[in-house]
């Protein structure tokens, strides 16, 4: 009874190591999914940064070509009553 009763403790704390072990692997692969998706959110970060300065730069050079449309038609107005 004793050798079966210790064949059941070994079983049982191999099933415990095994769960173990795939416990740990499991942690591992949620840190580096945690990394990949904190690299994602950073870059996205960037992504819309850079595509808020790009939209005020365009404004802003549609606002100066505006500008110098409307210059240009009174210049021409002026300049060129016959």
């Amino acid at each position: 009874i004793s050798l079966i009763s210790e064949l059941e403790q070994i079983h049982s704390l191999n099933i415990w190591n095994k769960s173990k072990l795939k416990y740990k692997e499991n942690e591992k692969d949620t840190e580096v999914l945690m990394s990949a998706l904190s690299a994602m959110q950073d870059k996205t970060q960037h992504l819309e940064n850079s595509l808020s300065a790009e939209t005020r730069i365009k404004l802003d050079l549609f606002s100066a070509l505006g500008d110098a449309k409307r210059q240009l038609e009174i210049a021409q107005g002026t300049w060129g009553l016959p």
